[in-house]
Formats: C-alpha cells, structure tokens, sequence
C-alpha cells in the first residue's frame, strides 16, 4: 500500500503542487493560502481496496472533537474537514471517474486509469476551491449543501457541521443563527456550551473583527 500511496501523491503533486498545495500525509494534501480557511483534497482508503476522493475545508479558528473533547487544529497537519464535499454522498457509491481499486497481491490499478482519476477528481474541485476566499463564502456553502438531496450522508451526518457553520455565522454577524448551530453541536456531542476552545474561537472572532473595523 505505500507503493500504491506514492504513485497516487506523485500524481497529486503534479496537479496540486503549482496551485499552492503541500502533502500533510499520505494521499492527503493541504493548501493554506488564505487564512483562515484551508483547502482539503485527499483520496479516502474505503472497504474493499476502493480509493475515492473527496475535498473540502478547515477553518483554523473551529476546534475539532476528537475523543470526546475539543481539539485545536490551526495547522496544515492537524486539519480536519469542517465542511466536506464528497461525490458518494451524492449517488450513494464511489463514482468511477473519482475513485478505484486496488487490493495488495489481487489487483493493481491500471497506472493510465489512475492518472485519469487524478485529474478528473482535481479538475473537479476548482469550483468548489475557487469559490471559498473568506467565510462568508464557507456560510453560502453551507447553506446551499443544506437544500441539497443526498444518498449518503447529509451535512448532519458529520460531526464538524454545526460547531463550523456556528462560529462561521457568528463571523459574519448572526449570532442567533450561529448560537443555534453551536447548541445542536453541543447537544449532540456531549460538549459544553462554555467549553474553553468554543470562548476562544469566539474571542478570535470577536478580534479579528475590531481590526478589521479600524
């Protein structure tokens, strides 16, 4: 499977590398070129051998559950998606034109077919990419995915949605809006309201604000 991770990152880099991404680990690769926001694209290892990709986004400023507690993620190698873009989530299955497979000693994917993957799946994400410069963008994802019909999973489904789509609404000044989403993420998930990383993101906010106010 290295081999495998390294033919597949070879391919990345060729497509990712000029556009100001960087390899955070294997078949995942990060660009953090507009603060505070960070772009994802990754090839997910499934069931069966199947490779599929998916893309997306962290906000620095959003902590992350992992182990039931709050994490700080402010790093290119500490990211997690907090808004995630998944082809399967649309169809119900890994899409050929996003995704292959490849199971050690039984089958190996065709070096032509994965090139074509790589760069199907990346030509796929400028769009989306494209269209995220500041959070307000993020929120205007957020609300167009929420309208959306899915076949897997919804925006409720992952754990980041509400804690992300929160802060991100309280950044942009709609705090009730926001609050609600942060007490769903909350709710759901064990986490105090009060908890100190929600204060500090907040606060971040909240600064980052007043100087943008000056």
């Amino acid at each position: 499977m290295a081999a495998l991770a390294d033919r597949i990152d070879e391919e990345l880099r060729l497509k990712l590398s000029p556009i100001g991404f960087e390899p955070v680990r294997a078949r995942r690769w990060v660009s953090g070129t507009i603060a505070p926001i960070r772009k994802i694209f990754e090839f997910q290892a499934m069931k069966g051998g199947w490779y599929s990709a998916r893309w997306g986004f962290s906000l620095d400023f959003v902590p992350v559950v992992r182990n039931g507690r709050l994490r700080r993620k402010r790093t290119s190698k500490s990211v997690e998606f907090d808004l995630c873009i998944d082809p399967i989530d649309e169809i119900g299955i890994a899409p050929d034109w996003c995704s292959f497979v490849e199971i050690a000693t039984l089958k190996e994917v065709d070096a032509s077919h994965l090139i074509r993957v790589v760069r199907a799946a990346t030509r796929a994400t400028h769009d989306d990419f494209a269209r995220v410069n500041s959070v307000g963008d993020v929120v205007t994802v957020f609300h167009e995915r929420a309208s959306m019909a899915f076949r897997r999973f919804s925006l409720e489904n992952y754990v980041q949605t509400h804690i992300a789509w929160g802060l991100c609404l309280l950044a942009v000044g709609k705090r009730a809006e926001g609050e609600e989403h942060i007490r769903l993420f909350c709710e759901k998930n064990g986490i105090n309201r009060n908890d100190p990383l929600i204060h500090k993101a907040e606060s971040e906010l909240a600064r980052d604000d007043a100087m943008s106010s000056c």
